[in-house]
C-alpha cells in the first residue's frame, strides 16, 4: 500500500533520520517509537505529504484515503457534536444531500418520462447511500460518541463550548467514522481517561484497514501492534511483534551487539599491539603491513549512543501517622448533579490507592476534595497527624507562568536552595545547560509535566495525590516514574490510564461508581479479575427447594451442609497453600539461577567462546522471563491466600 525508500530528513542541520525505509500493508498495524525530538511526528507527516524530504522517494497505491489525529488539540468551530463527527463521512453526506434534491424535484416535476429519469437516478444514488452504510451512519457516530465518554445530551453542544481535550475526542470519532484504509493517530490516549481507552482499544482491535499508531502507552501497544518501528540514532529499527517482544528483542540485539563490540576490541587492541611491537624490525615489515591493511578495511562495530533519561526519586518525607486522611459523611454536587451523597473513606500510611471509573463519576472531583483544593457541601475531611500534601494534576499547566524561564518557574517555590542545586534538580528531569532558559510558553507538554514534577520535589510530602501523571511523558520517563512511586515511604493516590502504572505502582484499586466507593486489595490486574468474578454467572448445580421437615431435623440439615461447605473451604485452602510454597520454591530457585548467569555474562573470558556467549545470553534471557512470570504468579496467589484466610473467621463464627 505504502512504500518509504532510502528517506533522509533533517531540520536546521539536525539529522532526524537517515536510509529510512518502511513498507506498510493493507492489515498492517504498526507502532511508532523513539524519544521526545526523534521525529516520529515528522515521519507521519511526510507519509501525508505534509514535510518535503532532503532523500529518498515515497511510494502510495493510488486511491488510499487517511485518517490523521495529530497530537495538538484541533479547533473545531461552528457545529454540533454529532453533527462535527457526521462531518467525517462526507461521501455519504454528499449523497444524502442530492437525494434529498432529488425528493424535492420530484416532487414538482409533473412529466412522466422525466420523473422515471429521476426515478432511475434517485435509485442508483439510494443504492450507493445504503452500501456506504449511510442509513446506519448516525447510529454508528453516536456509537463512537457514547464510546468516547460522551453523554447522549452532549450529541447537541455546540463544540465551542467544548475544552481541547473534549475537542480531540470529536476529532477522533470523526475521523473513526470515515474508517479510513490508513489511521495515523499521534498520541491518541492522551486525553482518555481509563473507560474511553478501552472502548478505544477494542474498536481498534476489530478495525478492518491499517494503522500507525505513536504512543507511550505500552499496554495499549501490546494489544494493538504487530510490529514496533523505532526511531534511534537517526535510524528505523523494525522489530515483527507488540512492545513487549521489541523490548525483549531490543535487549538480545543489544547484549550480542555488546558481546560482539567487546570481542572485536580486543582484537583490535592485539593487532595494535602486534603492529606497535614490531613496526621497526625489518622481518617483520609484511606483517605488520598486512595488519595494518587489516584494521583500515575492518568495519568497526560503534554501539548506539545512550538516551537522555530524567533520574529522580521523591526525597524521603517527615513520615505521618498511621490513618493519613478520612473522608465522612461527604456531600458533593455541582448545581443540581449529585456526585456523592454521604460516602465515607479512610486511608492509611502506604497505601497506594489507584482510582478507577466512568467518566464523570467523580474521581477528579474526589481527588481535589482530599487534596483540599475544593470545596464541598457537607461532610468533613480529616487529615492525620503529620501529614503534607502535594497535588499534581494537567489543569495545573495553566498555573505556569508562560513569561517565567524554565529556571525562574523553580526559583519561584525555592526556599533555601543553591543556584547549584537548583540546576542540578533540573537537569535531572532533563533540562541541562542553555534548556533551562527556555521560556514556560515554549515547552512541548512533556516538558511542563516534568517540570511540575521538578517543583513538586522541592516540597517534600508524604501524601501524593496525582491526576494523569504520565501524560505527555515519552515511556523512558514514564519508567522512572514508576520506579521513584513504587520506592515512595508514603501514601499515594492517583487517577490514571496508563493500566501498566497501577499494575506496578498500586496496592489497592477503588472503583468509583454511581456516586459508590469500591475498594478492591491488589492492582489492576486482580481488580478485572475479582470484577469478573462478580460478573460471571453462578456456576454449579442449584439447590433443591426446601422441603416441609421438622425444626430438629432441618437444624440438623443446616449442620451437615455448613460441615461440608467448612471441609471443602479446608481442602481449598489447603491446595492454594499448597501451590503458593511450589510458587515460592520455583521463583527462589529460578532467582538463584538468573544470579549465577548474571554472573557469568560479568566474566571478560565468556565472550572468547562465541557459542557458549550465545547461549549464556539465551539462558540468561528465558531464565529473566521466567522470573517476572513467577513472580506475578507468586502476587496473584498470595492475594488469593490472604483473602481465604480473612473469610476463615466466617465459617469459624458460624459454626
Amino acid at each position: 500500500m505504502i512504500t518509504l525508500h532510502n528517506l533522509q530528513k533533517q531540520f536546521s542541520g539536525k539529522i532526524l533520520f537517515k536510509d529510512v525505509s518502511l513498507q506498510i500493508g493493507v492489515r498492517d498495524r504498526i507502532g511508532l517509537i523513539g524519544p521526545n525530538g526523534s521525529g516520529k511526528t515528522t515521519l507521519i507527516r511526510i507519509i501525508l505529504r505534509e514535510e518535503p524530504i532532503d532523500g529518498g522517494e515515497i511510494l502510495i497505491a493510488k486511491g488510499v484515503r487517511f485518517g490523521y489525529l495529530p497530537q495538538e488539540v484541533i479547533p473545531l468551530k461552528g457545529n454540533t457534536v454529532l453533527g462535527e463527527v457526521l462531518k467525517g463521512a462526507e461521501n455519504i453526506i454528499s449523497l444524502e444531500d442530492k437525494m434529498k434534491i432529488l425528493e424535492e424535484e420530484f416532487s414538482s416535476i409533473q412529466d412522466p418520462k422525466e420523473q422515471e429519469k429521476l426515478a432511475k437516478e434517485y435509485g442508483r444514488l439510494q443504492e450507493r447511500y445504503a452500501i456506504l452504510g449511510g442509513y446506519g451512519l448516525e447510529a454508528e457516530a453516536k456509537q463512537i460518541l457514547k464510546g468516547l465518554g460522551f453523554k447522549e445530551r452532549d450529541f447537541s453542544r455546540r463544540t465551542e463550548e467544548l475544552s481541547g481535550g473534549w475537542l480531540m475526542r470529536v476529532a477522533l470519532g470523526k475521523i473513526l467514522l470515515q474508517s479510513p484504509d490508513l489511521l495515523l493517530l499521534d498520541e491518541p490516549t492522551n486525553y482518555l481517561d481509563l473507560s474511553s481507552l478501552i472502548w478505544l482499544e477494542e474498536f481498534l482491535i476489530h478495525y478492518p484497514g491499517a494503522m500507525i499508531i505513536i504512543s507511550h502507552d505500552r499496554v495499549f501497544l501490546n494489544h494493538l501492534v504487530n510490529r514496533i518501528a523505532e526511531i534511534e540514532n537517526e535510524q528505523l529499527h523494525l522489530y515483527s511483534g507488540n512492545y513487549d517482544f521489541y523490548m525483549k528483542e531490543k535487549a538480545s540485539r543489544r547484549e550480542i551487539l555488546e558481546a560482539t563490540f567487546k570481542a572485536q576490541q580486543r582484537k583490535i587492541e592485539q593487532i595494535e599491539r602486534f603492529i606497535e611491537r614490531f613496526r621497526a624490525k625489518n622481518t617483520k615489515s609484511r606483517q605488520v603491513q598486512s595488519r595494518i591493511k587489516m584494521l583500515q578495511k575492518m568495519e568497526r562495530i560503534e554501539l548506539p549512543k545512550e538516551e537522555k533519561t530524567i533520574h529522580f526519586q521523591f526525597p524521603s518525607p517527615k513520615r505521618s501517622g498511621h490513618k493519613v486522611i478520612e473522608v465522612k459523611n461527604l456531600h458533593k454536587r455541582y448545581g443540581d448533579t449529585v456526585v456523592y451523597q454521604g460516602i465515607d473513606l479512610i486511608l492509611y500510611r502506604g497505601d497506594k490507592v489507584a482510582l478507577v471509573g466512568p467518566n464523570g463519576a467523580g474521581k477528579s472531583t474526589l481527588l481535589k476534595i482530599l487534596a483540599g483544593v475544593l470545596e464541598f457541601e457537607e461532610g468533613e475531611v480529616i487529615l492525620g497527624k503529620e501529614v503534607t500534601r502535594a497535588y499534581f494534576a494537567q489543569h495545573q499547566f495553566d498555573l505556569l507562568n508562560p513569561e517565567n524561564t524554565v529556571y525562574e518557574e523553580l526559583l519561584g517555590v525555592a526556599t533555601d536552595e543553591s543556584q547549584t542545586e537548583l540546576r542540578t534538580l533540573l537537569g535531572t528531569f532533563l533540562f541541562r545547560g542553555e534548556e533551562i532558559e527556555k521560556k514556560v510558553s515554549v515547552l512541548s507538554g512533556g516538558e511542563k509535566s516534568r517540570l511540575i514534577l521538578a517543583k513538586m520535589l522541592l516540597k517534600p510530602a508524604n501524601f501524593l495525590l496525582l491526576d494523569e501523571p504520565t501524560s505527555h511523558l515519552d515511556i523512558p520517563s514514564r519508567n522512572v516514574l514508576e520506579e521513584a512511586l513504587k520506592q515512595f515511604p508514603g501514601t499515594l493516590c492517583f487517577i490514571t490510564h496508563d493500566r501498566h502504572l497501577i499494575n506496578e505502582v498500586a496496592n489497592k484499586v477503588m472503583e468509583i461508581e454511581n456516586g459508590r466507593l469500591h475498594l478492591y486489595p491488589g492492582n489492576y490486574d486482580y481488580y478485572l479479575y475479582k470484577k469478573q468474578q462478580v460478573l460471571a454467572p453462578e456456576k454449579g448445580v442449584s439447590e433443591p427447594p426446601p422441603q416441609k421437615k421438622g425444626t430438629k431435623s432441618l437444624l440438623k440439615e443446616q449442620r451437615r451442609r455448613r460441615a461440608q461447605e467448612m471441609d471443602q473451604f479446608r481442602r481449598q485452602l489447603s491446595s492454594l497453600q499448597k501451590r503458593f510454597d511450589e510458587v515460592e520454591a520455583s521463583l527462589e530457585e529460578a532467582t538463584r539461577r538468573l544470579d549465577h548467569l548474571n554472573q557469568r555474562l560479568s566474566d571478560p573470558n565468556l565472550y572468547l567462546n562465541q557459542k557458549e556467549t550465545y547461549e549464556t545470553i539465551e539462558a540468561q534471557k528465558q531464565t529473566k522471563e521466567q522470573v517476572r512470570q513467577l513472580t506475578q504468579l507468586w502476587e496473584f496467589l498470595a492475594l488469593e491466600l490472604e483473602e481465604m484466610k480473612l473469610l476463615r473467621p466466617s465459617f469459624t463464627n458460624e459454626n
